[in-house]
């Protein structure tokens, strides 16, 4: 329910219910920093959960993670590529895992590897690696106790945090019930960490019941 004080600062703007605070009219937008390097092509960018760090998924494969205070680079991982592949996409893991190790990121590359790094020491803690299979997405579930990834071969699999084992494999059967071509998102269902939703290049969203 909306409080009094909050219809204060909202005002009509048009006939189609649309509304604009007034109460922060007078801040304005502008630029503050920019991140990176003109050579390097940004395929994807994440906040940490506690919105200090900003990682950075590089068409080299490096990521890069910045204060976001000082726009400074902090720590550059994933620097030793003998064929470098972009870095396709990031993500934290939550602060409310019960995991000990803190400022951890898991990242998928174009060249097949999940990795799990520790940004602030810069050390490779886990990979999975599939060289015939181009990742381009991942996430965490809301406790972190499960990771899931996909890519080119249309299958969207799902992981142990803690053991760093295969849990499942959410794929077609029979040419039905699942995608046929490249996965590019998947994400955990905030309010059900059973149910996993992607998406991909045969125009289809799935929602996966892991149960």
């Amino acid at each position: 329910m909306m409080q009094q004080d909050d219809e204060e600062n909202l005002v009509p703007v048009s006939e189609k219910f649309t509304l604009e605070c007034i109460k922060n009219s007078d801040v304005k937008i502008s630029h503050k920093y920019t991140l990176g390097s003109l050579d390097q092509q940004t395929f994807c960018v994440r906040y940490d959960p506690l919105d200090k760090y900003l990682a950075q998924g590089c068409g080299d494969g490096t990521i890069r993670i910045y204060n976001v205070f000082t726009g400074k680079q902090s720590f550059i991982l994933n620097t030793e590529m003998a064929q470098p592949m972009p870095t396709t996409m990031i993500r934290w893991r939550p602060s409310q895992s019960m995991a000990v190790t803190k400022n951890v990121v898991i990242s998928v590359n174009a060249n097949g590897a999940l990795q799990h790094w520790h940004t602030t020491s810069g050390k490779l803690l886990h990979q999975v690696y599939d060289e015939l299979n181009q990742l381009m997405c991942c996430d965490y579930n809301n406790d972190g106790t499960q990771f899931v990834s996909g890519g080119s071969d249309a299958v969207v699999r799902v992981y142990d945090e803690q053991t760093r084992q295969l849990v499942s494999e959410l794929k077609s059967q029979g040419g039905e019930n699942g995608h046929s071509l490249k996965i590019f998102c998947t994400k955990f269902d905030q309010e059900n960490p059973n149910y996993i939703i992607s998406g991909g290049w045969d125009n289809n969203v799935m929602v996966w019941d892991t149960r």
